[in-house]
């Protein structure tokens, strides 16, 4: 692990940070990463910001050292036409997701 945490802000709603904050802290650990994985954390200081469409971020300008928005679920039209989303921006894709999505429609 680096010396170093990365500054990893999680604007997920808050029914379900309980849910994905263990998750996400044992895959960081897994992958050997030291994470200060947060709710709240000044703009200038963030690394990441993990996203979803129902959560409580619209305004990514204040996230000028942000290096990436990684949205946590795989649809991305609520977020694409931002226009103050400058950082590159990621989304989730998972077998999981595929076969769900296979199932929802075929269904």
């Amino acid at each position: 692990m680096s010396g170093t945490q990365i500054q990893v802000l999680a604007a997920l709603p808050d029914r379900q940070w309980p849910a994905w904050r263990p998750s996400l802290e044992r895959a960081f650990a897994k992958a050997g990463l030291a994470v200060n994985l947060a709710r709240k954390l000044a703009p200038e200081d963030v690394d990441y910001i993990l996203y979803t469409p129902n959560g409580w971020l619209t305004d990514f300008a204040p996230y000028t050292n942000a290096k990436a928005v990684l949205s946590l679920w795989a649809g991305v039209e609520r977020i694409i036409g931002n226009t103050s989303l400058t950082q590159p921006l990621t989304r989730m894709v998972d077998p999981g997701l595929k076969e769900g999505m296979r199932d929802y429609v075929v269904g």
